[in-house]
């Protein structure tokens, strides 16, 4: 999928390693680790969940940003002149700013990483997406974002622990006694296997089975593919639930911007996604309470 920049009445496409491709590479990388051994997640836009995945609107389709003015341009600060390499700013902005170099902190709403470069969360960062969205991850050599994406996440590990503490499936149920080899009784062995596959068909059931958040993920990711298709329409924010393992919802929610300015974020019930009661859009990097007492 390409961001196309509407630019004195021309489209032009941004590089690569522009916003748009960073924030999906990054979120995509994200979400895999997390998720993808609890159900069919891939990335935002691109890889993220299945049936949007399929759908030729998300794949075909660019997200088209408000044209570069003349006076939009006038008011870019100057590029600092020992930049080893200059990019264009975050989102839909018009200006250029300096590329980051290999270590340097960076987000989704700081400058990009420079060629060859990918902004990745630390490893074993527990809080990945937070650290996009704070400028808290790390620019490293695609390589090395690679090997890391193929690293378990603390999330598979722990489905793989479930899975060898009695998660086998029925055909590798032991069918002798441990420690005398002699073979169970057979209508034990048949309620074992019963047993056995009874949570095996459960723990199945919990990794292809959408929570309410990942099936509004999903509507939300269509809206945003019809949206591109109507003429002049320049998507600019948009939001995107934040799910958790489970499908269900984050307690902090924020829009998504392409201008490079951070979104409003808000608080929810983690049940409905329904925003709390009396509560105000949080400021800063503030976290909801619920988050902070859990």
């Amino acid at each position: 999928m390409k961001l196309v920049i509407l630019q004195q009445e021309k489209l032009r496409e941004i590089p690569r390693n522009n916003f748009s491709l960073d924030f999906l590479n990054s979120y995509s990388f994200v979400m895999s680790g997390l998720f993808m051994n609890y159900f069919w997640v891939a990335a935002a836009f691109s890889v993220l969940l299945t049936p949007a995945l399929s759908s030729p609107l998300l794949a075909q389709e660019p997200i088209r940003c408000a044209p570069c003015t003349p006076e939009r341009q006038l008011e870019c600060p100057a590029v600092a002149p020992e930049c080893e390499e200059v990019l264009r700013e975050p989102g839909c902005g018009c200006c250029l700013a300096c590329a980051l170099k290999k270590g340097d902190f960076c987000g989704i709403y700081t400058a990009h990483c420079g060629s060859g470069l990918r902004c990745t969360p630390r490893p074993g960062d527990t809080r990945p997406l937070h650290s996009l969205t704070r400028g808290q991850a790390v620019c490293v050599e695609i390589s090395e974002a690679q090997r890391s994406q193929a690293t378990p996440s603390a999330d598979q590990s722990e489905l793989e622990a479930e899975t060898r503490n009695g998660a086998a499936t029925p055909d590798q149920v032991p069918i002798y006694l441990s420690g005398n080899n002699k073979p169970f009784d057979p209508k034990a062995v048949a309620d074992a296997q019963e047993s056995m596959k009874a949570k095996f068909n459960a723990i199945r059931k919990k990794l292809v089975e959408p929570g309410p958040c990942h099936i509004e993920l999903q509507r939300a990711l269509e809206k945003i593919a019809k949206s591109q298709q109507k003429p002049g329409d320049k998507l600019t924010k948009f939001y995107l639930p934040n799910c958790d393992k489970h499908g269900f919802y984050k307690a902090k929610q924020c829009e998504s911007s392409l201008d490079g300015q951070r979104g409003r974020c808000w608080c929810v019930s983690s049940w409905n996604g329904k925003r709390i009661l009396g509560s105000s859009d949080l400021t800063g990097d503030s976290e909801c309470q619920q988050e902070l007492t859990h």
